[in-house]
């Protein structure tokens, strides 16, 4: 059996969304070992296909740290203390999940425990090692990028080489609170209608950032709605804390405390859950137990919500955004700025219900006229994994063109394959916005080609002399300076090239220089694949011409 040794020193919804790929492990000879914080100790012991968990206190380790009256050396001691299980065992695969600066220097210490290790790691001069082409997409390109073409639970499988595989059930539950959770929403179901046709809707009153919620007004207008609704019963779900108890009260307070309420922790929510018609959701730890247990999830991502890298996978979920160009998936920017926190104004309990209803009841969502500046996604499936597809609301065709685009881009580089239906959708988005991408395309080409070249030719006159040295790292400046460009599909090819030109175990280009070659005619070859695609999708706007074109012949 194959020993992994997954680190993970994110929060707890990470560790959740963690569960599609131990999930997937589950269905091979692999035994799953897990080092996480201690604080979410235990959101991993939820999952079923953990053998071993290991923590590290990092508050005690940062207690001793900060405080003047110990010494260092304690705070070493108890690192060194929360290593030993992991540092005294072997591993055949040691996975970087957390792809932070700490599980990468951890990962780099059990190089001497390990056969092999997977996303990335430092070597001896603390340069990055990575374990194949999907760790550079995922540490160096996915994080430069601001509409994520790939969802992260497909990254981490394709870094891993794993087959995404749903069948097992990877959460934990109890009997009791299965029986409970059962017992109490059929009690629900039949004290609301004799017949079988009452829908239970769970909302999640909080996120970890009042940013990342509804304003209070309407969140307390869709709870009302639903609340209204004959087919329909709506309960709160909250975690057993004062301050997620007092939101709850104030809450049910303006329904003069008629609403069902739900305190439990993760354990339990799993049972209650299982129970459920629909899940309302901000982005939460929540929303990824509820993928995992297939319940459809209506997701509102607002503030710094991860809408790309880490939406709802569940093909009958759905996500409402404010228009991506008017978003930053940055903490730190949204804290900065007054007009990205009130963009939560912008998603109405009417577009809400709307959805709900096309959810629960199929209801034609084209007969409800959605805010400006509103889009509605859903997740659907192709051969790269999870890819929301814009379903209503506005859009900005750019910018939708360009994150289908690169999703083909990274399909043909990494899989060597081509999905026809993302040529078809970036044209019926709005062709005359793809005939400008094109052209835009075809230039940025053009300037990226004759850089290229021009880095090579100084590249192999090489020699001893300063004066060639300085036109060889001028057009390298030149050529990495497209990094910067406003396509991502253009940058992302780039992004690559950079990062495996930094990642040379050798200061000296000229003792490199055969590498760096290397690198540039795979750049070469990676701008082909995109010359392939504007090529494709230039075809397919000429044949939708020529259709419209006949088809108005045939009316006249």
């Amino acid at each position: 059996m194959k020993e992994v040794l997954i680190i993970n020193l994110k929060r707890n919804g990470d560790i959740f969304a963690m569960g599609h790929l131990v999930r997937s492990l589950m269905a091979t000879d692999t035994s799953v070992t897990l080092l996480v914080l201690e604080e979410f100790k235990k959101a991993a012991n939820l999952l079923q296909g953990v053998s071993k968990v290991h923590t590290i206190d990092r508050k005690k380790i940062l207690t001793y740290k900060k405080n003047r009256i110990f010494s260092d050396g304690f705070a070493l001691e108890q690192f060194h203390k929360d290593l030993a299980p992991v540092m005294q065992k072997t591993w055949d695969v040691v996975f970087n999940y957390s792809n932070d600066r700490v599980s990468t220097h951890l990962t780099s210490l059990l190089k001497a425990n390990s056969t092999k290790h997977v996303g990335i790691r430092f070597n001896d001069t603390c340069d990055i090692e990575y374990s194949n082409e999907w760790s550079i997409l995922f540490n160096d390109i996915l994080t430069e990028v601001k509409y994520t073409p790939v969802n992260f639970i497909d990254t981490y499988h394709n870094i891993l080489s794993v087959k995404n595989n749903t069948d097992n059930f990877v959460l934990k539950t109890k009997d009791e609170y299965n029986h409970s959770a059962y017992q109490n929403f059929l009690d629900i179901r039949k004290m609301e209608s004799d017949e079988d046709d009452i829908k239970i809707v769970g909302i999640q009153v909080t996120s970890s950032t009042s940013t990342k919620m509804l304003v209070h007004e309407e969140l307390i207008s869709l709870i009302d709605s639903l609340y209204m609704h004959p087919n329909l019963f709506p309960v709160l779900l909250v975690a057993p804390t004062d301050e997620e108890r007092r939101i709850a009260s104030v809450i049910n307070g303006e329904f003069n405390n008629s609403l069902v309420s739900i305190e439990s922790d993760f354990l339990a929510m799993n049972s209650v859950l299982l129970n459920l018609d629909l899940l309302i959701t901000p982005d939460t730890a929540v929303k990824h137990l509820a993928d995992l247990t297939d319940l459809p999830v209506i997701e509102y991502s607002l503030g710094e919500s991860p809408l790309f890298k880490q939406g709802t996978t569940n093909t009958e979920s759905l996500i409402i955004s404010p228009i991506v160009t008017k978003r930053s998936f940055s903490k730190s920017e949204v804290e900065n700025s007054l007009e990205l926190q009130n963009q939560n104004v912008l998603i109405t309990s009417e577009d809400i219900m709307a959805l709900v209803r096309y959810s629960l009841f199929k209801e034609d969502i084209s007969s409800h006229e959605f805010q400006n500046d509103v889009t509605v996604y859903r997740p659907n499936k192709d051969i790269l994994g999870t890819k929301y597809t814009y379903l209503a609301g506005s859009f900005d065709p750019l910018a939708e063109t360009e994150r289908l685009a690169s999703r083909q881009l990274i399909m043909k580089k990494l899989l060597s394959k081509d999905d026809t239906n993302l040529y078809g959708e970036m044209i019926t988005l709005d062709i005359e916005t793809s005939k400008q991408w094109l052209n835009e395309c075809k230039d940025l080409i053009t300037d990226i080609s004759k850089s290229l070249l021009a880095t090579l030719r100084s590249l192999l006159q090489l020699d001893n002399s300063n004066e060639k040295m300085r036109a060889f790292v001028l057009n390298l400046t030149e050529l990495c300076e497209f990094c910067e460009c406003d396509s991502q599909f253009m940058r992302i090819p780039l992004l690559r090239f950079r990062s495996r030109l930094e990642a040379l175990n050798t200061s000296d280009f000229l003792n490199s220089s055969r590498e760096v070659e290397g690198l540039l005619y795979e750049l070469k070859s990676d701008i082909q694949h995109q010359v392939e695609i504007i090529k494709i999708t230039q075809e397919k706007i000429r044949n939708t011409a020529d259709i419209a074109r006949a088809s108005s012949a045939k009316e006249i």
